[in-house]
């Protein structure tokens, strides 16, 4: 008789090669920089530059971290299905949750309260850091003992359970976008372009760092081109373009320190 663990094996399918799944991931980050960059062009087209190119331009600014940043996502959600593996993951997702919202808006708060109030940067500092870590010790433990009693409450009423811990997740988000749209207005433009540029390049970086876009033939083939014609197109508009750069530093601050950190590599 044959071994079930060899049945196994053969039924499993082969993983594709490493040159079609770099293809793959070379033609996700091209995208992804296309949909996270559409802001910024919108923005960058009102400076004197056409919408198309404003758009091409960023998206090729945008390829190279956008590379990095997939299979770093990728390794991460890995990391945190090992984390949280089967029993009691919703539980532990909601409190992880709980404690990261709720610890950054209190951060946020206390941050805004201690510039208003605090004249003195070093004394303010030293107790933004000392606040922020005994928020944060409280918070964690406040989040376990939450993940606890949501774990006791699906042991016994699971679809009771299932949607105290949905609700606990959605409130905690709530509270956080909450803070940032209520900050925002108080930000300065750049500060505000900044947090609408991060907010969409976070977001498609998000969708796109699924490992199921690694077996799309189509990205495979036509990515890795895509790519490099957007970092051409992106370094000669930049190059030939008088209005380019300059409404680049002026309204695109996230894709204009990318330019810079181009600019400072030893080549």
């Amino acid at each position: 008789m044959s071994d079930p663990k060899e049945k196994e094996e053969e039924i499993k399918p082969e993983r594709a090669p490493f040159l079609f799944r770099f293809g793959a991931t070379v033609g996700v980050a091209a995208l992804a920089s296309l949909l996270g960059s559409s802001p910024a062009a919108v923005r960058m087209s009102e400076g004197g530059v056409e919408l198309w190119r404003a758009w091409l331009t960023l998206a090729g600014l945008a390829v190279a971290p956008m590379l990095i940043a997939i299979p770093l996502a990728r390794l991460a959600r890995e990391g945190l299905r090992g984390l949280l593996p089967g029993e009691g993951a919703l539980e532990r997702a909601a409190g992880a949750i709980f404690f990261f919202c709720t610890w950054l808006w209190f951060d946020s708060l206390l941050g805004g309260m201690l510039r208003q109030k605090t004249h003195h940067r070093a004394l303010g500092g030293v107790t933004f850091a000392l606040v922020a870590l005994g928020a944060g010790v409280f918070l964690a433990l406040v989040a376990r003992r939450l993940a606890t009693i949501l774990a006791a409450l699906r042991s016994r009423r699971r679809p009771l359970g299932t949607a105290a811990a949905a609700i606990s997740i959605a409130l905690s988000v709530a509270v956080l976008g909450l803070r940032v749209a209520r900050a925002a207005p108080s930000l300065s433009t750049d500060g505000r372009a900044t947090l609408v540029d991060g907010l969409a390049l976070a977001l498609a970086l998000a969708f796109f760092a699924r490992k199921t876009f690694e077996e799309r033939r189509l990205f495979a083939r036509v990515g890795p081109p895509v790519a490099f014609v957007l970092l051409v197109l992106s370094m000669h508009t930049l190059a030939t373009s008088q209005s380019a750069p300059v409404a680049l530093e002026q309204v695109c601050p996230v894709h204009f320190a990318i330019l810079q950190a181009f600019a400072h590599l030893p080549l």
